[in-house]
């Protein structure tokens, strides 16, 4: 008798149970227990050995604190020249007084100019300028000259004065120069001049009139 397919799939169900049910344990594929995955022994922390501090680096020329710095040098001021006063090296002063007048020394002449040079004329040196005041005359003009002890020397040979050139100018006057008036320390030198007045005459400024000074016989 043939079976229909739900009764035929009914006997194939009932004999599939049966088979499990006789089938023994250990055929049986139990599912596998999970396997521990070994993990990697842990490192042992590596100690890190001691290092001594590092020490910073100093420049070359930098001193050790240790060390002690020397002071600086004290810087020696120059040493003070003492001057004698009597040696004959130190300049001196001496002074020079410009007296204008008339001539025939009637009268002052004021406003006269007064220049005191010195030296040769290829170098020039113009020590003062000055002007006659209503006298007829400047005021002590201080110039440099050398030490009075030069004259107490017989065996020096230079000259224990200086000399100096003076012109006078004035309008309507002639203009005058007096070379080589000495002048000694710690004296005062006078210089007089008699102004001469110009002819109406001429058209032309004349040549100065000089005088050459005696330098004293000492």
């Amino acid at each position: 008798m043939e079976k229909t397919p739900e009764e035929y799939q009914a006997e194939l169900m009932r004999l599939y149970h049966t088979v499990q049910a006789s089938a023994p344990e250990t055929a049986s594929s139990p599912t596998p227990a999970p396997v521990a995955v070994p993990q990697p022994a842990a490192e042992p922390e590596m100690q890190q050995p001691e290092t001594e501090p590092e020490e910073t680096p100093q420049p070359p020329d930098a001193v050790p604190e240790s060390e002690e710095t020397a002071p600086p040098a004290e810087t020696v001021p120059p040493p003070q020249l003492e001057i004698d006063e009597t040696s004959p090296e130190q300049p001196a002063i001496g002074w020079l007084q410009i007296i204008t007048r008339s001539a025939g020394n009637a009268r002052a002449i004021s406003g006269v100019s007064v220049l005191v040079t010195n030296g040769t004329e290829q170098q020039l040196h113009l020590r003062h300028a000055a002007v006659t005041n209503e006298s007829g005359e400047t005021g002590k003009i201080p110039l440099p000259v050398p030490a009075a002890s030069l004259s107490l020397n017989c065996d020096e040979t230079r000259k224990p004065y200086s000399t100096y050139d003076v012109s006078v100018y004035a309008d309507g006057y002639y203009q005058q120069i007096s070379e080589a008036v000495p002048v000694f320390a710690g004296t005062t030198s006078r210089q007089i001049f008699a102004m001469i007045p110009l002819p109406s005459y001429l058209q032309e400024s004349p040549e100065p009139i000089v005088y050459q000074n005696n330098e004293p016989n000492l």
